[in-house]
């Protein structure tokens, strides 16, 4: 998908969410440049609500599958499918029992295992309690 806001007044734009109807994982590109989500917010599980301070601003909300961005007059940005898999995982344990029983590393070796790929390709995004829960 390519949007292209031609005109508007100068230091201004528009917040576009666009809702999915199938899971996947979407990323925004302005000018051929991956642009990142916003940084990920512990308060609320997800990346950062948008504070419209530059054009291809966005977050992608993986689990409800929407996407918002900021787009500002003369940018075109562009979505693009990611060639990733992004999910979230609840246990029902401590922070302290996650963290003796191997913590992040453990969990990256065994999401790893089942996926049938090395665990350097598995990044842990964040981890919070509430029993323990994990993105990645």
């Amino acid at each position: 998908m390519r949007f292209l806001l031609k005109e508007g007044i100068a230091g201004k734009g528009t917040f576009i969410r666009i809702r999915y109807a199938e899971a996947g994982a979407y990323q925004v590109h302005v000018k051929g440049k991956e642009v990142p989500f916003n940084d990920w917010n512990t308060d609320i599980g997800a990346y950062g609500p948008l504070v419209k301070t530059k054009c291809g601003e966005n977050r992608y909300v993986g689990i409800k599958n929407f996407m918002e961005f900021y787009i500002t007059s003369g940018c075109t940005i562009t979505i693009m499918p990611k060639k990733a898999v992004m999910s979230s995982v609840r246990m029902e344990q401590t922070l302290a029992d996650f963290y003796s029983g191997g913590g992040t590393s453990k969990f990256a070796d065994r999401v790893a295992s089942a996926l049938g790929i090395h665990a350097s390709r598995v990044k842990v995004v964040s981890i919070y309690e509430g029993s323990v829960v994990v993105d990645y």
